[in-house]
């Protein structure tokens, strides 16, 4: 067993321009005891010089003392991300949420016996009361009792988390290079392209990049194109498909929900167009691994970003009775929701539930097969829902979206089932009313969200030769606005 690269992840939102800190925390043992109390002399003696300096006002010697006792932070730094143990490492998974669950939390790097982050206090908390809560989560292991916290610019953060971002990219886009050919079907192609009236000088986004389908057609109609994906899989075939566009096409590894963060950070400020496939990929589908169906047996996973800290298998296994039946019913609106919990939570009592059969089986015993539907379909569309957080994504891709819009420039979603496009239709419906009334009014009042107009009085949906050619697109609806 050898010693594993440090993990770097980073969050997809820069520094809000608070205070940033640079926190290093490492296993008992992780650095040499000795070495500890040379450090803590020397710092100490360092520390002791810079409030001298600041007294006197004496720049250069404080300056001078600073970058001494950073110097000797990272020399500690890098005792500690050199450490490995089979005994006692971090361990990952538990660590890796407690962080991201972390709104304060910017970025990370995760050893063996060492984690290095990078926060922004963004609430009334300290930074000792951030410390503690990712300890707590890894209760049983031994935490150095000291710590380095450091106060660093916002634009060291903003290098870390662009450093992090091409690392994990290219990382899981590499490994996503030996994995099955990402083939899909692209619904409502010429639907979309041309409700987007893509254009030679255009700027497109595909928040939805998948296998590429919808951005080559914008591509061959001159516009440029910025594709949106948090699949590995998905941006690796993409980036092959395209390759020959060259600059007209770039390719952002991101969960749609950011599209404003992703854009700005690129220097994009407005588009012409925004289009989102919200139907799951064939691909992933059809991939047994990525644990999205129960036609073949695979890992209750279901994440569109294997990096997502929570699995299906992590709901399913941990989740309360009453929070699983919510889950089943409020995203796949199933009618046996309340069964269906009660019975996973019986059978996890013999063991954890890790496939996406055993769940399967788990559902049919409650909920036998009537018509031709799966009785798991509803769950596992639940499940994968609340893995991804489907719905809160669409909310932020919806309002980030059309701000980020020029006049003229048009909207394009594309929904597959009732939950997200009731989400699609009302909120079109919010942005394109002049005036809004209610019963208590006297007379209607302007609209402070009017900002659009529909184009689509009714939803297009496939004709007849796309539904014979991909029954999958059954199910698509595309409805587009175009902002005034």
């Amino acid at each position: 067993m050898s010693k594993q690269e440090a993990e770097c992840w980073a969050a997809p939102h820069p520094p809000g321009g608070r205070t940033c800190y640079r926190v290093v925390m490492w296993l008992v043992d992780a650095v040499d005891e000795q070495m500890l109390i040379v450090c803590r002399r020397k710092r100490a003696e360092i520390v002791q010089r810079m409030q001298q300096a600041g007294v006197r006002g004496a720049r250069g010697v404080l300056s001078e003392a600073q970058h001494e006792l950073q110097t000797l932070n990272r020399n500690i730094c890098r005792a500690a991300f050199d450490f490995f143990t089979r005994a006692q490492g971090v361990r990952a998974s538990e660590l890796r949420a407690a962080l991201r669950a972390d709104a304060g939390v910017l970025g990370y790097r995760l050893g063996d016996a060492a984690a290095e982050v990078w926060l922004e206090l963004v609430d009334e908390e300290g930074v000792g009361e951030h410390i503690a809560r990712w300890q707590a989560a890894l209760p049983d292991v031994l935490w150095c009792a000291e710590s380095i916290v450091e106060q660093v610019p916002s634009h060291d953060v903003t290098d870390m988390q662009q450093t992090a971002h091409a690392a994990g990219a290219e990382c899981t886009e590499e490994a996503a290079e030996n994995v099955a050919e990402f083939s899909h079907t692209t619904v409502l192609l010429e639907e979309a392209a041309s409700a987007l009236q893509a254009a030679q000088g255009k700027v497109m986004v595909d928040a939805t990049l998948g296998g590429g389908g919808h951005s080559e057609r914008l591509l061959q109609a001159g516009a440029s194109v910025w594709g949106i994906d948090q699949d590995p899989a998905a941006r690796a075939a993409a980036r092959r498909r395209l390759a020959d566009y060259g600059e007209q096409m770039h390719v952002l590894a991101g969960n749609f929900r950011h599209i404003k963060t992703l854009l700005h950070s690129h220097g994009v400020d407005a588009v012409d167009g925004v289009l989102a496939d919200l139907g799951i990929s064939s691909p992933q589908v059809d991939t047994a691994e990525r644990g999205f169906s129960f036609m073949a047996e695979g890992p209750l996973d279901m994440r569109m970003d294997p990096m997502l800290p929570r699995s299906a298998a992590d709901i399913v296994n941990e989740a309360s009775e009453t929070e699983l039946a919510d889950i089943l019913w409020q995203y796949g609106e199933e009618r046996a929701s309340r069964a269906i919990a009660r019975r996973i939570v019986r059978q996890r009592e013999h063991g954890r539930i890790v496939t996406t059969t055993q769940l399967a089986s788990i559902i049919s015993s409650v909920s036998p097969r009537r018509g031709r539907q799966h009785p798991a379909t509803r769950s596992f569309q639940a499940l994968r829902i609340a893995v991804n957080d489907e719905l809160g994504a669409l909310d932020e891709l919806l309002s980030g979206g059309l701000s980020m819009l020029r006049s003229g420039g048009r909207m394009a979603i594309i929904t597959f089932h009732s939950l997200e496009d009731r989400k699609v239709k009302q909120f079109f419906e919010r942005v394109t009313k002049p005036e809004i009334d209610r019963p208590e009014w006297t007379h209607p009042r302007p609209n402070p969200e009017y900002s659009a107009r529909s184009l689509t009085r009714k939803p297009m949906v496939p004709g007849e030769a796309e539904l014979i050619a991909n029954p999958r697109s059954r199910s698509a609806k595309l409805r587009v606005i175009e902002k005034l």
